[in-house]
Formats: structure tokens, C-alpha cells, sequence
């Protein structure tokens, strides 16, 4: 999976880079995306995609209408998944490179659970690196759309508003901090198939699950100051034994990555 992820990403960094050129005007953006990215993204997933992604874009190519699904993602209208997929690979980058104007035109809520430029949902959350005079750095979620941050109260769910340390559970394999509650995760080195016996070894010791026991939702937590090498949309997408664990908890994510988890 993290290979595709590394192809698709290549495809996204010249998308990027192509619409920072190009500065399409807001009322152009679904026909740039449509016309300039979709194809490309339906390439690559075709070329190195997993063979069920392989599978549904391959069976939507003769009747799929690019500006119809990106159109649709932009509105937040429900979507199939693989139209999803392409949509939001397509348009992600694009609206990345050209900022809150672009944003501005996608429809969805301006609150503080949701992006105030595009009103998309968040996919993950991260503690920043602190600054000289704090003692930790602030959190602050990302938008599974158009990839802008903005900053969240660290003990409140960005699902639902809750914000009770007691419906707030904890998972990581690191244990919990004073005040927070939750457990330790355990053996996530077997979901990888690894076969050392380090049950204990943590695996994603910066990435914790931060869940909700109001909504029944979660989102990864990457901290940037226990790792300041990582990239909290690559490493997300690497936690996928985190993910398994929330799931069979019963918790869902509030937005699941590109890949779907």
C-alpha cells in the first residue's frame, strides 16, 4: 500500500506544483481538476493501485464523467466510494496549492470541527513541535480535503464537541498522560505480520488513537514533538494496525485516509 501511496504521490506533487503555475480562478477549479488531474490519478491507480482499487477504476473509466465526481466532491454530496477516491485524489492537491480563495468555492460547515476554508471534515490530528515558550506544542487537526490545519483544544472531540476527560479514552502504546483516560495497546507487531517475539516493542510510539465514547468516533494523533521527522498524512497511512485496533473497538473514523481506512 505504501508503495501506491509513494507512486500516487508523485502524481500529487506535479498536480500541486502545475496548479501553483497555472492559478486556475475558483469558478474553473472542478474543469482544471477534471480535465488536468483525474486522468492522471486514474493512471496510476490502474498502473500500481491494489488490485480491488485496480478493479473499480478500470470498471468506471467508460462511463465516468470526470467533472460530474469531482463536481460532487466539492459539494459534499454522497458519493461512491471509488468515485470518492478519485475526486478527493484529484482535487486534494490542487486545492492544497492554491489556498483559501480556491477553498472558499467547496461547499460544507465553517466551525471549529470543521476547515473554516473549505468546511471539510478532519482525516487526522497532531501535536505540533512546541515553541520556546510553551511547554507543548499546541494541537491542531487536518482537513481530508483540502489538507489546510487549523488549531483544536486538545481534550475535545472534533466529532462531536465532547470534551470530558471521562468519554475521551486513550489508546496508545505508549500509556497515557496525567488526566487522560484509555489503555495501553499491545501486539500491534503480529497485525504486522512481524514475527519477533518484542510484544512490547513499540511500532507507532508518536501515533496514539484519540476516541470518543459519545459519537463512537476516533482520529490518530501524531506527535510531531515525540518524532519530529514525521509526516503526519504518510504516517497515518502507515498506522493501519491502529486503525484495526479503534475498529474492533467499535469506533469508526471520522474521516478515513485516501486509502480508505
Amino acid at each position: 500500500m505504501l508503495d501506491f501511496y509513494g507512486a500516487l504521490l508523485g502524481v500529487q506533487e506535479q498536480a500541486y506544483e502545475e496548479a501553483r503555475s497555472a492559478r486556475p480562478r475558483s469558478g474553473e477549479l472542478v474543469a482544471y481538476v477534471a480535465e488536468m488531474v483525474v486522468p492522471a490519478v486514474v493512471n496510476v491507480s490502474i498502473a500500481a493501485g491494489p488490485q480491488q482499487l485496480r478493479a473499480a477504476v478500470a470498471g468506471q473509466i467508460e462511463t465516468m464523467d470526470a467533472r460530474d465526481l469531482v463536481d460532487a466532491w466539492v459539494k459534499s454530496e454522497e458519493q461512491p466510494a471509488v468515485d470518492r477516491y478519485l475526486a478527493r485524489a484529484s482535487a486534494g492537491p490542487v486545492l492544497e496549492a492554491l489556498g483559501p480563495e480556491a477553498a472558499a468555492s467547496c461547499v460544507g460547515p465553517r466551525d471549529q470541527r470543521h476547515c473554516e476554508s473549505c468546511g471539510g471534515s478532519p482525516q487526522l490530528s497532531y501535536f505540533a513541535l512546541a515553541g520556546e515558550d510553551l511547554a507543548a506544542g499546541g494541537r491542531f487537526l487536518l482537513c481530508g480535503r483540502c489538507h489546510a490545519s487549523w488549531g483544536y483544544a486538545r481534550m475535545t472531540c472534533p466529532g462531536c464537541g465532547e470534551d470530558s476527560s471521562s468519554r475521551l479514552p486513550i489508546f496508545s502504546e505508549e500509556g497515557t498522560a496525567s488526566g487522560e483516560r484509555g489503555s495501553v495497546v499491545r501486539g500491534l507487531l503480529g497485525k504486522l505480520g512481524d514475527d519477533r517475539i518484542a510484544e512490547h516493542m513499540p511500532v507507532f510510539g508518536h501515533i496514539r488513537i484519540e476516541a470518543c465514547d459519545t459519537c463512537h468516533q476516533y482520529l490518530l494523533n501524531v506527535d510531531l514533538a515525540a518524532d519530529p521527522a514525521a509526516v503526519p498524512v504518510v504516517d497515518e497511512l502507515a498506522a493501519l494496525p491502529l486503525d484495526l485496533y479503534a475498529r474492533e473497538r467499535g469506533y469508526s473514523k471520522i474521516t478515513p485516509n485516501l486509502m480508505g481506512f
